[in-house]
Order: structure tokens, then sequence, then C-alpha cells
């Protein structure tokens, strides 16, 4: 158990510094990764004029690159066994003739024809004929050649013609084992395009021993199979995860991805595997398939990175951005080939503006801290930074480099697999966390139907004796009213007026406290086995204050007592102002029955922290710490006789502390014997408010408490009815609605109160269920129409603290 332990402190702690180095590591492979592009073994071996000298040159372990300005006649086919002509141009190889000038200064066209011619020099000692042959290394002459080595035909590719018509392309790579070689080797390439927008001696040629070019060949050829059999299997491995979690659409979209690298790879690297595995007839359709991958991996990889945000504008891009792939799909399927690569060339040119959008949305989402952000964020960049150096190393092939090709790309998605792998592995820990909280919540239902049955039993015996008193205390005040009211019946015309004045001040003073009583009785009503039914409205306090001292004053006035107020602030709260203002005039009256006569009673506002607090001083009889100790506990006390001999039921305090209860709020009680008493009331001064419709009480609780927990005011609905009525109310900031209710179900809520809101009610809304998917809700919002009207779509299976984070996380 201690080795265990062990080992997995060390697994955790690893597996934490791979997370805090991650990033700079992939940096760092990236960094590698271009030097450790294969250097050719002599970049300073540059034809000059049309010749290159390789006398210096050993052959025995390396190759050499046939790079440098050849000789270039355009629009012309040379005789390859006679001498050059007098008039010479020159032109680099390794780049299209279309990106470079003539004599005049112009660009060359795609479409023509020429002719290139190359002098290589030799070493002395390879002069005659060996064992051991040379051969080159040809990679596709876009996109027809004819290519004679001193005067003699070795190798050719397609057919080429001065004409569109005659022209027929070809993308095969070939090595050319070379006989007879001299000291010095005449090399002259006849090359026709009519069919693409690159043309010409556009990838490099080798020349070396034979065995050394196979060797390389070999190497690349591996290679690529490689890769593609990898990507491949990471299509397939992305698709059985969308089967497995259907959630996860991004994984079926990362399998397009790399179903689209797979044909880029078979098509468009140095091999061109498929051109080389089907004869020229599939020329053109397999290059209409390299665009194809071009397309999947565009609008799937573009896709991810403008959905990852979720905002209206990068959607909108999406749309324009399906426009744009369908576009293009028409492009690369019907144009006839003749324009088939110059007009993909601005196609595959304005896809910079995605990859441009898709690097401000992964900025957006790094931001705003969204999930997997910062792995989109760094594997966008990498891939923006190989691109770069490629179109560098491509654009200067005498730098001596080779480009990355697809590694760039790899950089990219890589990252996404390992993001959907460790997603997928996050989905079945969850699973399994899931099925632990379900039987932990099992428990915990247990014990709450436990502890909410005593709390049932106690509330009864509660009420049971509230009733009882308030019976007890309506009954004497009533048969003294009946008593008195039979002896004015017995001797009405004997009595006088003064005394038939004081019988019915008597009878008025018993009816009042009977009423006083029944209030009480009224507003207990509003508690029930579950606790207090809340109607919470936004109110400003320093009015309902002025009111509860308003309806208290003739109270006080009899007693000679001043009320003193001190609010130099406008306070606003969210609760149920009734309530609210019950726990207000019960502390203030009992403040006013124990004050001695012609003393005053202090109220006072203030803020304290994240508190509004409201404070009740007297003067009078004082408390205690026993008499503390009891009216704050569950026990029933007697109420004692007031300054004035005034009566009560004993039950007020608990009321008032029942409803602060309830609103989460505090009630502080300080007294000294003999002095007086300071009531000080607590409420959360937090205008966050949230109303959370669903119709399991338990789910609704806990998730309540949480939110309460990072200060929000917390009104519940337990359906669609209840909630429009809590909205007539109030506008609260922030709507919370179970998908699946009785009655009026979420769908119908949201509805219903988009057509009755005024149009500056507009409030974010969270559409929650337990039939939501773990991620990816957007779909079905789509599906309903509410994207633009709810904000999210949640799950209710995480608990209520990681729904809590994702509700607070999805808010601006």
């Amino acid at each position: 158990m201690i080795l265990s332990a062990f080992f997995s402190s060390i697994q955790k702690s690893f597996w934490d510094l791979l997370i805090f180095c991650s990033y700079p590591l992939i940096l760092l492979f990236i960094i590698l990764g271009t030097t450790s592009c294969r250097f050719d073994a002599y970049p300073t071996l540059l034809a000059k004029d049309g010749v290159l000298d390789a006398r210096t040159a050993n052959f025995s372990g390396e190759t050499i690159n046939l790079t440098g300005k050849w000789e270039f006649y355009w629009n012309e086919f040379l005789d390859p066994k006679a001498e050059s002509p007098e008039r010479k141009s020159y032109l680099k190889v390794g780049v299209p003739w279309f990106s470079q000038e003539n004599e005049d200064g112009e660009d060359y066209p795609s479409f023509g024809f020429t002719t290139y011619r190359l002098t290589v020099l030799l070493p002395e000692e390879d002069n005659t004929s060996d064992k051991e042959p040379y051969a080159l290394l040809v990679p596709v002459l876009h996109s027809a050649y004819k290519m004679y080595l001193n005067g003699e035909l070795i190798a050719e590719n397609g057919n080429i013609a001065k004409s569109a018509k005659d022209h027929i392309p070809s993308f095969q790579i070939k090595i050319v084992p070379l006989k007879g070689i001299t000291k010095k080797l005449d090399l002259v390439v006849h090359v026709s395009n009519f069919s693409h927008k690159y043309a010409g001696i556009h990838g490099i040629i080798r020349f070396g021993k034979l065995q050394n070019i196979i060797r390389i060949w070999n190497v690349n050829y591996t290679v690529t199979w490689i890769l593609m059999i990898f990507m491949a299997l990471l299509a397939i491995y992305h698709a059985l995860v969308y089967f497995i979690n259907r959630s996860e659409r991004n994984a079926l979209r990362m399998a397009f991805v790399y179903l689209g690298i797979l044909i880029l790879a078979s098509t468009l690297i140095e091999t061109k595997i498929l051109f080389n595995l089907f004869p020229d007839e599939y020329c053109v359709p397999l290059f209409r398939l390299s665009r194809l991958g071009i397309i999947l991996i565009m609008y799937f990889g573009a896709y991810i990175l403008l959905n990852l945000t979720q905002m209206r504008f990068f959607r909108r891009m999406i749309s324009f951005l399906k426009l744009y792939a369908l576009v293009f799909f028409g492009v690369a399927v019907l144009t006839p080939v003749s324009h088939l690569a110059e007009i993909s060339f601005y196609f595959e040119s304005a896809s910079a503006v995605f990859v441009f959008l898709g690097l401000i949305s992964v900025s957006v989402a790094l931001y705003f801290q969204r999930k997997e952000s910062r792995l989109y964020f760094f594997s966008l960049i990498l891939a923006i930074i190989g691109g770069l150096i490629d179109l560098f190393l491509i654009t200067n092939p005498n730098f001596g480099y080779r480009p990355m090709g697809l590694v760039s790309l790899y950089l990219f998605i890589f990252p996404q697999t390992l993001g959907v792998t460790f997603g997928l592995v996050r989905v079945y820990k969850r699973s399994e966390s899931l099925s632990k909280e379900l039987y932990k919540r099992k428990e915990a239902l247990e014990k709450k139907v436990k502890a909410r049955t005593l709390e049932l039993e106690k509330a009864n015996r509660w009420k049971a004796n509230f009733v009882s008193l308030i019976s007890h205390d309506l009954r004497s005040p009533l048969n003294s009213v009946n008593q008195i009211l039979d002896v004015i019946d017995f001797s009405f015309s004997e009595s006088s007026e003064e005394e038939k004045k004081k019988f019915l001040e008597i009878c008025k003073t018993g009816v009042t406290q009977s009423l006083r009583m029944l209030e009480q009785l009224l507003d207990v009503s509003r508690f029930d086995a579950i606790g207090t039914k809340l109607i919470q409205t936004r109110f400003c306090v320093n009015e309902l204050l002025n009111e509860i001292i308003e309806s208290v004053e003739p109270l006080a006035t009899l007693k000679g007592i001043r009320i003193q107020k001190e609010t130099p602030i406008q306070a606003e709260i969210i609760a149920d102002r009734t309530l609210i203002g019950e726990v207000f005039k019960n502390i203030l009256t009992n403040s006013i029955k124990y004050s001695y006569l012609n003393s005053e009673v202090w109220v006072g506002i203030s803020y304290k922290g994240k508190w509004l607090s409201v404070e009740i001083r007297d003067r009078g009889l004082g408390m205690s710490e026993e008499q503390i100790h009891k009216l704050t506990g569950e026990e029933n006390i007697k109420s004692l006789p007031g300054t004035a001999g005034e009566r009560g039921t004993g039950l007020g305090l608990q009321l008032c502390m029942n409803i602060l209860e309830a609103h989460f709020g505090k009630l502080r009680i300080k007294s000294v014997l003999g002095v007086g008493s300071s009531f000080e009331i607590s409420l959360s001064k937090s205008t966050k408010s949230v109303l959370l419709v669903d119709d399991s009480g338990n789910f609704r609780s806990d998730l309540a408490e949480v939110m309460r927990r990072n200060q929000w005011i917390v009104i519940e609905a337990g359906n669609g009815e209840e909630a429009l009525s809590h909205l007539s109310r109030i506008t609260p900031s922030l709507l919370i609605t179970d998908l699946q209710m009785p009655g009026m179900n979420g769908i119908s809520l949201i509805h219903e109160w988009e057509g009755r809101r005024h149009k500056d009610q507009k409030i974010p809304i969270i559409l929650i269920s337990s039939d939501a998917p773990l991620s990816g809700g957007d779909k079905f919002l789509e599906e309903e129409g509410l994207e633009s009207i709810v904000s999210a779509y949640l799950s209710k299976m995480y608990k209520a603290e990681d729904l809590c984070q994702q509700i607070e996380f999805i808010l601006p």
C-alpha cells in the first residue's frame, strides 16, 4: 500500500509537471522539428548561368540538389543534341516559373512550354564508368516533361505539347538510373503546362549514386505510408469516439480533418503515392481529390475554431465558411482542368481569412478561458509558425533546408487529438464519478428524508403550540368582551355615559388585540412543511421602514417614546417585502413594548461588507444572557409583560428568526439587563438575482444553496406557472429553467416569457435537463429555434458546484 501511494504521488507530480510545461515543450518541439528538417549536404552548390560545378562533391554517401539558375528558353523546345543558342536567359529552379520575371520585367504565365538546360561538372575521379551507377530522383515537373541526358531521352511524364489540346499531365515521381556518365553532364528538360497553377521545375531534382537515391526514396516512401496509415487510424479513432459519445461532435469533425490530411498526404507531399499507384488517366481526378482534401481540412478545422467562443459573430462566420466550402467543392468537381488550378489557387489563398478568424476566435476564447482554449491557441500558433517557415523554405530552395511539409499541420491536429482523448477519458471518469455520486445521493436522500421527517414533526409541534397559545390568548380578550357586552345588555339603561364609554374602550382593546393575534396567525400560515413560500420583489428598505414606523407611531406616542431614524443611505434589496416588513414591525413593536416611558427607540441602516444592516435599539428592561439564549433557542417561552403591562404570544421573535432564515439573513441580539437591547438584522445587499425553475425540490435546493454561497439571490419556482407569477413582480438577472416539467415545460415557459416581456426586460436564459449532453448542447437549441434566446443548454448530471461554475462561466 505504501508503494502504491508512493507511485501514485510520483505519477500525479509528473502529470502536474507535464501540464505546466506542455506548451513550452510543444514550442521546443516545433523549433527542433524545424532544425531537424534534412539539411542538404552541399547547400552552396548552386548552378550559375546554367552550370553546376560539383567537382568538389563527395558522392559516396550524399546526394546533391540541382538548384540554382538554369538556362531557360520560353516557348521553345530546343534540340537536346544541339548547342545552346547564343541568346540565353536564366531562371531559378525550385520555384514555379509563373512567380519569376523575364528580361523585360514581366511575369511568366502559368500556361506554356519551355526548355530547361543545365551543365553538371563531375569530379575527375568519376569521369569514367563505375560499378555503382549514378541516378536522378525526379519529382513532379508540372505538369508534363521529357528529360534528356547528353542528347539521349532518359525519362518522360505525360505528353508534352505546345497547346492545351494535346497536353496530357502526369504527376508521377521517377528514379532514373544513368548510364555512360562522363565528367560533364548536359541535362535538357522539355516542360509543358496547361493544367496547373504552379508550373515548371517546382520540386528539387536530386543527383547522386543510385543506392543513395534509392535510400532517400525508400525513407520518404515509408514515412509517407506510415503517416497515411496513422492518419487513417486517427480518423477511425475519432469517428469511434463520436459514436461512443455523441456529444463529442468535435471528434467527428476531427475525423474529417484527418481524412483530409490523409488525402493530402497521398496526393500532395513529395512521394505522390496515389499518382504513382494509378496511371496518368487518373491524374486529373486525383488532382480534384486533392482539392477536396483541402476543403475537408479548412471547413471542419475552421468550424472547430470558430465555434470555440460560442459568440454570435463567429457563428455568423461559420455560415460564410459553409458557403466557402460549398462553392470550393463545386469548383473542385465541375471546373475544367484548364482553369481548375488557377481558380483553386484563389480559394486556397482565401482560406487565410478563415485561419485569421480562427486565430481571433481562439484568442477570444483564451481570454474568456473557454474549455480547451489554451490547447487550441498554442497549437494554432505553432501551425501558423510552421506554415510560415514552410512558405519561406519553398520560396528559397537554395537556403539548404527542406520544408516540413505537413508537419506544421500535424502540430495543429495532434494536440486536438490529445484534447479529444482527454475529453473521452474525462467522460468515462465523469460517468464513474456520476455513478458514485448517484449512490452517495441515494444515501444522502435517505438521510434527508429522515431529517425532513424530524423537521416536519418539529414544525407540526411548533404550529400546534402556536395555535394553542393563540387560542388561549384569543379566548381571554374575547371572553372579557363577551362578559362586558352581557353587562351592558343587562344594565344598559342604568349605566352612565362615562361607564358606557369605558366599557366600549375595553371591548375595542380586546378586539384590537385579537385582530393582531389573527394577523400573526395569517403570517405564520405562510410557513409550510418545506419552509417559507417567499414572494420576492426588489424594493427600497427605507420606504418599508418608514411605513412600519408610521404604523407603530401611535403605540410609541401612548408611552411618550420617540423614534429616532438614522438612514444615510438609500438601500434596495431583493426579498419578500411583506415578511421582511413583519420582521421590522415585530422587533420595533417589542422595542416599544419593553422601553421605559418617555424614552426613545433608535433605527439605523448601514452597509457592513456583503450585508445590509438594519439596527433597532431601545432603552428599556433589557435581557440577561439566559433570556437571550432561550429566545434564540427552540423551546417555547411565555411572553413577559411590557413596561406598561402589555401582553404578547411569546412567538413573535421565533417567527422573525424563521423569516430571516428563509432569506438567509441573520439576527444578532445584544442586551444589558435594565439598560436596553439592540437587534441587528442582516440581509444580503446583493441584487444579482436568479429565478430557478425546477420541479425537483432536491435538485433545486442543492443548486440554490451553491448559488447563494456565490452571492446570488435565488428565487425558486416549482413549475412554469409559478415562475411566470414571479416574473410578473420582478425581473431577475438570470433565468434557469428545467426542460421537462409537469404542466408548462421549460420551452413553453421561455416562449411565454418572450411573448410577455418588454424590450428592456431581456435577461440571459439557461436551459437545463437530465437528457442534455455533457457538452455540445448547441445543436438542440438550433433544432428548437432557441439559439438566439437561450444562452446555453446544460446537463443536470453535473454536481451542483460544477453546474454553478459553468453557469457563471457562460454569463458575460
